[in-house]
């Protein structure tokens, strides 16, 4: 009888401890899980957008060279992340130029100029869309015909490379929509 409630009560406490261990690796993905999304969208997604706002504003810096126009840019990296956060921040980077030197250019310069950010955009969304494309269908493939992949790193990947892609539309957008944007300074520049 003794060794019958002993062995029940080993079970019972094996079981307690598998159910704590199992509650404790849940709690442990939670937490990885919630501290990935955390630093992806406060610490790296900000400047990734810094990034891609350093090559726009580099489009129009060329640009403005090429065509003979004085111009400078410079990047603050320790504001990056409160700029990203700050709705009254219209821009991460803004290009400086002589605005006179500029006005004195014929309009298809002016458009080169303004438009040259625009594309340096598209060029990072067609990049990003094509890496997760391919690294989508790497990944159906790999978990299709592999017993042994681990697709952590490459849904993480996708994570941070999808709330940029995000990022950059909405960027481009505002860039092409809204009033100080360089579509509406271009239209306003071209009635000179």
């Amino acid at each position: 009888m003794k060794k019958e409630v002993i062995r029940k009560e080993g079970i019972r406490a094996d079981n307690i401890w598998h159910k704590k261990k199992i509650m404790n690796s849940s709690l442990w993905k939670i937490f990885t899980v919630a501290s990935f999304l955390f630093v992806t969208i406060f610490f790296i997604l900000p400047y990734l957008v810094q990034i891609s706002t350093y090559f726009h504003e580099r489009g129009h810096f060329k640009a403005l060279e090429k065509n003979g126009v004085e111009a400078q840019y410079n990047v603050d990296l320790l504001m990056t992340i409160p700029n990203f956060f700050n709705p009254k921040v219209d821009k991460l980077g803004v290009t400086r130029f002589n605005l006179e030197a500029y006005k004195a250019l014929d309009k298809y310069k002016r458009t080169e100029i303004n438009i040259a950010g625009i594309v340096s955009d598209l060029r990072f969304l067609f990049l990003i869309g094509i890496y997760l494309a391919f690294g989508n269908i790497f990944m159906f493939y790999k978990l299709k015909f592999s017993e042994h992949f681990n697709p952590n790193w490459v849904l993480a990947v996708n994570w941070v490379l999808f709330m940029w892609l995000l990022a950059l539309i909405q960027i481009t957008l505002a860039n092409i929509s809204y009033y100080s944007g360089d579509i509406f300074q271009l239209v306003n520049f071209l009635r000179l």
